[in-house]
């Protein structure tokens, strides 16, 4: 069973309290939301912004024991990996034979968020996580999300470069890897004619005008744009600034699905597929074949990741580890080099609620009491 986390503010002298709106509000600026909510339901599922909230609860799926477990703990928010609303549905019922527990949170006055895989996605996610269990080196993204960043350029007197840049950077401009702050810029000729309404930073209106100017580039990922763009003209003294938001189709080196990387010493399969037993806590991991080879490069995706068994390919990888693997799955994989593995769904996404108990914690410090779910999620039972 997996260790069981709690943290409580610092500084709490009494009940701190935090508005719903608050926490969604840090939630989305921190986790990639809106770059995987065209894929996936994730976000706030059911919801009063208005309430404030004493603590949350984070668990691995919803259901009535997560429910009661939260009311018990006066927590009325709980953060869920997995959504609720996985499926679309046009009505609401719940019922002794049928529950239906986000029927029964809001019933309950419970304010619910799903993450699922805007945790997957980051560096600080699941994927990553599995890896260094695993003691991958070298760790990089299976399939980096793609046409997901934005090249933004504005034009800036060079008395004013700094302080726009830093304003960019503070929204999240200027992110590549492991490095911040990034920017080119560009010295030229700026040229206008401001009108008689207008009241120009530099120049007389009527009059047409060259001035120094520096063209300063930095990449901002999608979900970003808009707030970069509010500071940036925050910071920037004219009173129009002229700016320009092109489209990139560079792969998104801070996001992406899956991920790879190489074991310190190469070893067989069978020694792998014990340390990968006793690392996801299984009895068992299904294989499509065997082989004598050596392994040393591993893919790995958590959860349903047949879908990038193509990608492991590509990259190399002796062996592809992921959940919900089917007989077909296994048939087309197994003329393949890469040996896809089968972790189970449940099994490959174990360690979730520890992986979300570090992510939240290091997003809200010490302003909201965090707890991880004592209540174990059952997928099935074998007899």
């Amino acid at each position: 069973m997996a260790e069981h986390f709690f943290f409580v503010p610092k500084n709490a002298s009494g009940v701190l309290l935090m508005k719903l709106q608050e926490i969604a509000k840090k939630i989305y600026e921190n986790l990639p939301i809106e770059l995987v909510s065209e894929q996936d339901n994730v976000g706030l599922m059911i919801g009063n912004y208005d309430d404030e909230c004493e603590k949350m609860t984070l668990a691995y799926e919803l259901d009535g024991a997560v429910l009661d477990e939260a009311s018990t703990n006066h927590s009325n928010l709980v953060v869920t990996y997995h959504t609720p609303l996985f499926r679309a549905k046009k009505s609401f019922t719940s019922s002794a034979s049928r529950p239906d527990p986000l029927f029964d949170a809001a019933r309950a006055g419970l304010n619910v968020f799903a993450v699922h895989t805007a945790i997957d996605v980051t560096r600080d996610g699941l994927n990553f996580d599995l890896a260094a269990r695993l003691g991958l080196k070298n760790v990089r993204f299976l399939s980096p999300v793609k046409n997901k960043l934005y090249k933004v350029a504005v034009f800036v007197p060079s008395s004013h470069l700094d302080q726009v840049r830093e304003a960019m950077a503070r929204a999240g401009a200027g992110r590549i890897g492991n490095y911040t702050n990034c920017s080119f810029a560009t010295e030229g000729k700026g040229s206008f004619a401001a009108n008689d309404d207008a009241s120009p930073y530099v120049g007389e209106a009527g009059k047409f005008e060259r001035v120094d100017e520096v063209r300063l580039e930095m990449i901002v990922e999608k979900s970003l744009t808009g707030p970069v763009i509010n500071e940036m003209l925050k910071a920037h003294p004219y009173e129009e600034a002229a700016y320009d938001i092109y489209p990139l189709l560079n792969d998104c080196v801070d996001f992406g699905f899956g991920a790879v990387g190489e074991l310190d010493e190469p070893v067989s399969l069978n020694d792998f597929l014990s340390h990968a037993k006793k690392t996801f806590e299984l009895d068992y991991i299904r294989v499509s074949h065997s082989s004598e080879a050596r392994i040393r490069k591993i893919a790995l995706c958590a959860g349903a990741g047949v879908p990038f068994y193509g990608d492991a390919a590509r990259s190399g990888a002796d062996v592809f580890i992921t959940g919900d693997v089917k007989h077909h799955d296994f048939r087309e994989a197994q003329p393949c080099r890469t040996i896809l593995a089968d972790a189970t769904h449940i099994g490959s996404e174990r360690f979730t609620t520890e992986v979300m108990f570090k992510v939240l914690k290091k997003i809200f410090s010490d302003t909201i009491s965090i707890e991880i779910s004592r209540h174990e999620t059952i997928n099935a039972i074998t007899i």
